[in-house]
């Protein structure tokens, strides 16, 4: 036996889910391409790949 209460909710979310599917297959965002690049050359990124690097390698040796 269904309650009107969560007849209400179900509707409620399926035009949700209808919305942000609607939104989903329009034309596909090519928003990377504006960034692309942004960081090249940039010293303070590089530096923090590498100490990221360098604390991945450590703590895959602790596991061990």
């Amino acid at each position: 036996m269904k309650s009107p209460a969560l007849e209400k909710k179900v509707s409620e979310l399926q035009l949700r889910v209808a919305e942000i599917e609607a939104k989903m297959s329009g034309p596909e965002s090519k928003g990377w391409r504006k960034i692309s690049g942004a960081a090249k050359g940039d010293n303070h990124l590089a530096e923090a790949l590498k100490l990221g690097s360098q604390w991945r390698k450590r703590a895959n040796q602790e596991d061990w």
